[in-house]
């Protein structure tokens, strides 16, 4: 399987706000944990809402988290809020997607055309992905949602030694329309634990297969 079917849609509920991401670091605050997922935010500039920062070690071989994490049919296992998608181009790292979420009455729905891409580093044994929104005339925006903004959003896995696995995901939402400030940040405050948490158990259910080119990431 191709590790990218779904790499893209992987994200978010919302969208995002401006590159500040971990590859560029930042001054986070931490906020505690959650479920595990050592939580902290940023305040952008510009913005009226913050960044959100999610990171935990999970007990879980980066192979079967990678083949979660890029299998389409898995997505509606563990990304909070999804509903439907469907794919416009794939690459073998690189897919461009339109994903949307479902949201509880009376908030109207959020959709998004989305471009992922990805990367492996052998070296370093640490896969990357990244996610921005784009503009593509095959989706263009309907009466179904309220088509919200994604500038940057990142995600990064690392194989530790004793099939452990480092994951990272930074989000910055605009999911525009009529939301208060203050219920946004709420609700990207939960995103990245509920989204690190739902990759987790959905990797460790049944028999997962291993992601072939990161197979022997734990070997010493």
């Amino acid at each position: 399987m191709r590790l990218f079917p779904t790499v893209l849609t992987i994200l978010l509920m919302l969208a995002f706000s401006a590159p500040a991401t971990a590859q560029q670091g930042g001054n986070w605050e931490a906020l505690g944990d959650s479920d595990g997922v050592a939580i902290s935010r940023m305040q952008v500039e510009g913005s009226s809402v913050f960044a959100f920062r999610g990171e935990i070690v999970a007990d879980v071989h980066i192979g079967k988290i990678l083949t979660v994490f890029a299998d389409g049919d898995q997505r509606r296992h563990w990304v909070d809020r999804y509903d439907e998608h469907g794919t416009l181009d794939r690459g073998e790292l690189s897919e461009r997607y339109w994903i949307r979420f479902g949201l509880p009455f009376p908030i109207k729905d959020r959709d998004y055309v989305l471009q992922t891409n990805g990367r492996l580093n052998q070296d370093d044994q640490v896969f990357i992905a990244t996610i921005e929104s784009v503009d593509d005339a095959r989706r263009p925006e309907n009466d179904c949602c309220v088509r919200a903004m994604t500038y940057s959003t990142y995600y990064r896995f690392e194989a530790l030694e004793g099939e452990r696995t480092r994951m990272i995901v930074e989000v910055h939402t605009d999911p525009k329309g009529l939301l208060p400030n203050w219920l946004v940040n709420r609700i990207q405050r939960d995103w990245p634990s509920k989204t690190l948490g739902g990759l987790i158990r959905q990797a460790k259910k049944g028999d997962q297969p291993l992601y072939g080119p990161v197979a022997d990431w734990h070997t010493p």
